[in-house]
């Protein structure tokens, strides 16, 4: 078998041999032909092909018209599906146009050789197949555009019975009776519900849990409630109108400067100004020099001044800060008492609920106990019955087990032969191609042509138009040398002019930088007094009352029965278990946080009311 393979290899590459020898020899001999059909097609369809690529035309264009009928359609096709798609797509479109061949083709070939020859030898191929050129034409086209190719119908195995012979039917037995299992016991309710205090104690949980939001909310309306005072319709209009005319003044879509860094002003850094700057600076300080002349030529004259005006202001104000102190202590001192009553009642209700939970926690315990050990019973029950139910099922397992490894072993022997064909498929199919890769290459080594351009350029000869201004190209680089120092002449002078303009400019700037510096010093004299000032206002007024010492007293009381009711409580805390005790801090902690934030809020709320009630007291009062 191995010997006739060697044959038939040897005997195809002969035969490959020849046919190579003779598409070269045909290819020589019908050079002028051949020459004419790559020269128009060039100039018709070719305008953008390379010239290169004219032998791979010719050898195409002699198969086509002299050795179609021998090679036959379809290795002609194999060949040229090979090539560039575009290449062949091009060339095929020219070679088989049907009136180019009638026309001014067939003149040109008959220019070369005798009418008879060419229409009896040559057009017969080309007309022969031009239908089914023009289907490669289109698949050409199509794979141009990136067109999915149409799939072929798959074709559907039939399985055929085996030949076997018919086995004689056997004679079955009697089948046996099969045991009935007893009916089990249906799964008790309790296994699936909670006991019945468990589920006492949730609902007793939700009932208080509703009860405390209820009054937590009552609480929050009226620490919320109490300092809203209602307000006359003229109030309400006036009020209106002030707020008008106050947003009517915010300018919110001007330009907003920047304003200077912290660190800068601490520190005291120099910061360096630009021109515009400081000019913009200067007369903003002489702006305000001419507005301190009119002021002091005004009090001269006899006109008011505004500071009995300023001292009753101050006055005013610290009345009004004073009010808003004592109103801030007495809310605070009202907190502190509710809080402290509230501790007091929630201390008093644990100690009710520890008691009645303890008794509760004794009766479930019992209770549990015993549905555990009825629970353990039947779980032992339920047990041995399954273990009598596995063995019998383990017997049939075993007997399908052998049954799949037998079909598994036969499947395992089909795959190994497939794949051996597989594999003798393959190594053919790859000698194939190396067959035809060493085809291609020899085609391709006719192209490779090197074409030497080179050109010698003459600087100091002209191009010979016969103009008046031609000039070489040397002469053209001295007149542009002579161009750039005459500009570089021009600049120097006009530089010269703008230094002497700077110098100017920086002696004015700096008369002005010592102006400015002069009166910032004063400005920041004047800025330390009124901080001065303001810090003295920030200060809190002492309050002294009647009334907030009675609350005072009241607070200190609430919070010694309280310390006593914490201080019983930790004694009875001793005596629980150490896990217990851990719990319920851990529990007193957190309520205590969430009061305090509760508190928290609320006094900020108030302090936002009071604060637009001051602001709108201002506006009216000025």
């Amino acid at each position: 078998k191995q010997w006739y393979q060697r044959r038939v290899a040897i005997t195809a590459g002969d035969a490959e041999e020849t046919f190579v020898v003779e598409v070269f020899s045909g290819c020589v001999r019908y050079h002028s032909l051949l020459t004419v059909t790559v020269e128009n097609f060039y100039l018709d369809e070719g305008k953008k092909m390379m010239r290169k690529d004219s032998v791979l035309y010719r050898i195409f264009s002699y198969l086509a018209m002299l050795r179609l009928d021998d090679l036959g359609f379809e290795n002609f096709e194999s060949f040229i599906i090979k090539q560039d798609t575009l290449k062949m797509y091009s060339f095929l479109k020219y070679l088989f146009d049907l009136p180019k061949l009638q026309s001014w083709l067939k003149n040109k070939w008959c220019h070369i050789y005798d009418q008879k020859f060419i229409e009896e030898s040559v057009l017969p191929n080309l007309l022969k197949n031009m239908d089914e050129a023009q289907t490669l034409i289109s698949h050409l086209n199509d794979k141009l555009r990136n067109k999915p190719a149409p799939k072929k119908p798959s074709t559907i195995t039939e399985p055929e019975p085996f030949k076997l012979t018919k086995v004689k039917p056997r004679s079955l037995p009697m089948p046996e009776p099969v045991p009935k299992l007893k009916a089990t016991n249906p799964v008790p309710t309790s296994t699936y519900k909670s006991p019945r205090e468990e589920i006492e104690l949730m609902k007793k949980k939700e009932e208080h849990k509703k009860r405390s939001e209820v009054l937590l909310e009552n609480v929050r309306g009226l620490s919320a409630n109490h300092t809203r005072t209602a307000k006359s319709l003229k109030t309400q209009d006036r009020l209106n109108t002030i707020v008008k005319e106050s947003d009517a003044q915010l300018k919110f879509d001007s330009h907003k400067a920047r304003p200077i860094p912290k660190k800068v002003m601490e520190n005291n850094t120099p910061i360096k100004l630009n021109a515009a700057a400081i000019l913009r600076e200067d007369a903003l300080y002489a702006k305000r020099e001419e507005e301190e002349l009119k002021k002091i030529v005004g009090v001269l004259s006899g006109e008011g001044t505004d500071d009995n005006f300023q001292i009753w202001k101050k006055q005013r104000d610290e009345e009004l800060r004073k009010e808003e102190a004592e109103h801030q202590t007495r809310k605070k001192m009202i907190g502190l008492i509710s809080y402290e009553e509230a501790m007091l009642a929630k201390q008093r209700l644990t100690e009710n609920n520890k008691s009645k939970v303890l008794k509760m926690k004794v009766e479930a315990d019992k209770m549990l106990k015993e549905f555990l050990i009825c629970q353990l019973r039947q779980e032992e029950e339920i047990r041995e019955k399954v273990l009598s139910i596995q063995d019998s099922h383990l017997q049939t397992k075993a007997a399908q087990q052998k049954l799949q490894d037998l079909k598994r072993k036969m499947v395992q022997d089909v795959h190994a032969e497939s794949a051996a064909l597989m594999q003798i498929a393959v190594e053919e199919a790859a000698k194939d191609m190396d067959r035809k890769m060493q085809l291609i290459q020899e085609i391709r080594a006719f192209d490779r042509t090197s074409i030497d351009t080179v050109k010698f350029v003459d600087l100091t000869s002209t191009a010979g138009f016969g103009f008046l201004c031609e000039m070489s190209i040397a002469e053209l680089r001295e007149r542009i040398v002579l161009m750039n120092e005459e500009k570089s002449r021009d600049l120097e002078e006009k530089r010269g002019d703008i230094l002497a303009e700077k110098v100017s400019y920086k002696k004015m700037i700096e008369q002005k930088l010592d102006a400015i510096s002069h009166n910032r010093e004063l400005i920041g004299k004047d800025a330390a007094k009124k901080s001065k000032e303001k810090e003295k206002l920030k200060s809190p007024p002492q309050v002294q009352s009647s009334e907030i010492d009675a609350m005072q007293k009241r607070l200190e009381e609430k919070r010694a029965e309280r310390m006593k009711m914490k201080s019983t409580q930790q004694m009875t805390m001793q005596s629980l278990p150490v896990k217990r005790a851990v719990n319920l801090e851990a529990e007193k902690r957190a309520m205590e946080e969430r009061r305090w934030k509760e508190l928290e809020n609320t006094r900020e709320r108030v302090a936002k009311m009071n604060t637009k009630t001051v602001g709108y007291r201002d506006t009216l009062l000025t």
